[in-house]
């Protein structure tokens, strides 16, 4: 399991940099392959004068038929798909590799979790449940793990991230097919064309470290409100969520804002499902048991949380 901090409540650090890693990787392949489809576009060198001021530069004709140049984009965008969805189609292929990937987070996330709260279960906030002769089921990390609501969920997870980096797959064909495009109308040197369509993957390794990090930690995030929901459920408790804000400089003033402040499951989902909430967001969040007007039970906890913000305030 990842170290947790202040500054890093999800404790994915080594998660994202892999996930980040893994992704850049592959987009490096497909730049390389794509240089060599493009070097192997037959050429011609001559002068030609310029306008306006009639200078005499090289240019480049490129011998390239409208079929061809169709052949072309169809093999550019069979290069991306190949190295980043594993597949031509427009669904998940079994065993993708991001899988692997994603679902470290995700399981993490649902093992804390439950473990988290088979504390909360046994704490004093509950004693008088057992005085009752209520008794109040502990979970099982293996059977949550097994349970048709965590692979389902699991699944969805999948679905999202696959439709995600497919749409990186798609942007960044479009942007290079644009480059190479525009380079041969202008008759420009292979060289600078070379040049720009590298400058187009450095654009889309940006992206995908953008993607990576918002998809590890909206996995970890996920899986600890569906395992929130599953234990309370499966337990008959009342459980909220705290906010848990990063504490780092760059944390946006809507998220420290949060910090300490109890909401319920859905209305966590809803904030970070939001606008732009999601995306390199750090934050996570801690379960919390409620009482029947929606208060959280272990007040000094929520306060200790709270006290912490004062570091947005400076």
């Amino acid at each position: 399991m990842g170290k947790k901090t202040k500054q890093d409540p999800t404790g994915q650090a080594t998660n994202r940099k892999k996930a980040t890693r893994r992704l850049q990787n592959r987009l490096t392949f497909a730049q390389r392959r794509i240089r060599q489809l493009f070097r192997a576009i037959p050429r011609t060198r001559r002068r030609e004068a310029v306008l306006p001021n009639a200078k005499v530069v090289p240019v480049y004709d490129y011998q390239i038929t409208a079929a061809e140049l169709e052949e072309l984009e169809r093999r550019i965008r069979a290069i991306l798909s190949d190295e980043l969805l594993e597949t031509q189609f427009n669904r998940m292929p079994p065993n993708w590799w991001w899988q692997s990937v994603i679902e470290g987070p995700y399981r993490q996330g649902t093992a804390e979790q439950i473990v988290e709260f088979n504390r909360m279960v046994t704490a004093e906030v509950v004693a008088t449940r057992a005085a009752k002769g209520i008794a109040t089921q502990r979970l099982e990390i293996s059977q949550v793990l097994q349970s048709s609501e965590y692979l389902n969920a699991l699944d969805k997870v999948y679905v999202r991230n696959f439709g995600n980096i497919k749409t990186l797959s798609d942007r960044t064909a479009d942007q290079v097919i644009g480059v190479i495009n525009r380079g041969m109308d202008g008759k420009t040197p292979p060289s600078v064309i070379a040049k720009e369509i590298t400058e187009r993957f450095d654009v889309s390794r940006s992206s995908a470290e953008r993607t990576a990090v918002t998809e590890v930690n909206q996995a970890y995030n996920n899986a600890r409100l569906d395992a929130t929901d599953i234990a309370a459920k499966q337990t008959g408790l009342r459980a909220g969520v705290l906010h848990l804000s990063a504490l780092l400089p760059t944390t946006r003033e809507t998220h420290g804002s949060r910090h300490g402040d109890a909401f319920t499951v859905a209305q966590q989902r809803q904030w970070w499902d939001s606008g732009s909430n999601r995306i390199r967001c750090h934050c996570s969040t801690r379960s919390v048991l409620i009482d029947r007007t929606g208060n959280v039970i272990d007040v000094e906890l929520q306060e200790e949380i709270q006290v912490e913000r004062e570091f947005f305030d400076k």
